[in-house]
């Protein structure tokens, strides 16, 4: 697995916090509710883990192919490094809205749910250009040296951080939807 494999396989495990949050994010504007504690932990996990490991990660590669004058479209990187401070000021925002529903300052999770949205909307485009240009272009033309040289960097970077997937898995187990339940559970009947 080199650095490439590294950062689609991450993409992989950040789609599946996405998911869930997608989910509540539906819920919440079908008038369920939804707990802000998922909002709260999906920020962080996008702060610490999207943009402190992974964006991290992507810099090093986009450092790297400006390095070796890849041929790349103009004010492509700077779109996708411009996208990561964006990412970074939305995950803020629904952290912010997220605590604030927790801490009883506002009822209505509107805020909170549109901070969700501008997070997914950025992040789905923006995964999509890195896949379908940044990625494809750098497998082509970076030697496999380089890019093996790169993910011992990213191991530096994981290593402040921890596993990203593994955070993901956390987040996506602590709020799987509940099965639909099946009736009682046959047992021991309590006497009181």
């Amino acid at each position: 697995m080199d650095a490439l494999d590294v950062l689609n396989q991450e993409h992989r495990h950040i789609q599946r916090v996405l998911v869930v949050l997608e989910r509540a994010v539906a819920k919440g504007r079908e008038g369920e509710f939804v707990s802000a504690s998922l909002f709260l932990r999906a920020g962080n996990f996008f702060l610490t883990f999207v943009d402190g490991s992974h964006h991290a990660k992507e810099m090093v590669l986009f450092q790297t192919m400006v390095a070796h004058r890849l041929p790349l479209a103009p004010g492509l990187l700077a779109q996708v490094s411009g996208e990561h401070g964006t990412g970074s000021e939305q995950a803020v925002e629904l952290l912010c809205a997220a605590e604030s529903m927790l801490r009883g300052g506002e009822t209505d999770p509107a805020r909170m749910l549109s901070a969700a949205e501008d997070w997914l909307r950025l992040y789905r485009g923006h995964t999509a250009v890195e896949e379908t240009h940044v990625f494809p272009l750098a497998r082509r033309l970076l030697p496999a040296g380089i890019l093996d040289r790169m993910r011992t960097r990213f191991a530096r970077i994981e290593a402040s951080h921890g596993p990203l997937a593994e955070a993901a898995e956390a987040l996506e187990r602590a709020f799987l939807p509940v099965p639909p339940a099946r009736g009682f559970p046959r047992g021991p009947v309590c006497s009181f």
